[in-house]
């Protein structure tokens, strides 16, 4: 009797993000994305402001955020705890390795070689 061993999907793996209360996914699609994938999500949640990954997403994700007692003051003044929907980016490697290339080939003057 042959058994058929059924062949488990990895990919595309997501691995999240956040930064100060907003959640964001980056996504490998094989296994060369992987240790990309882990470096972005640690630059993003520290230097979210470098690029625009809501430009740069292919789909969203939504998620609740619960505000707490130390950031009450931010959203409301009345003390009661507060549940906000959000929607997240997802991103992919490919995107942001493709923006990372664009944004330092434009900074860099060009040489001529005479």
């Amino acid at each position: 009797m042959k058994i058929k061993k059924r062949i488990r999907k990895f990919f595309p793996l997501d691995f999240y993000g956040e930064d100060r209360g907003w959640r964001f996914v980056i996504r490998a699609h094989n296994t060369t994305e992987v240790l990309d994938a882990l470096m972005w999500r640690s630059y993003l949640s520290v230097r979210r402001q470098d690029f625009n990954l809501l430009h740069l997403a292919v789909e969203t994700f939504s998620y609740e955020n619960d505000y707490s007692e130390g950031r009450i003051a931010e959203v409301s003044s009345h003390g009661a705890m507060m549940r906000v929907k959000m929607l997240g980016p997802v991103v992919n490697v490919s995107a942001l390795n493709k923006a990372y290339v664009d944004k330092h080939s434009a900074t860099q003057p060009f040489c001529s070689v005479a």
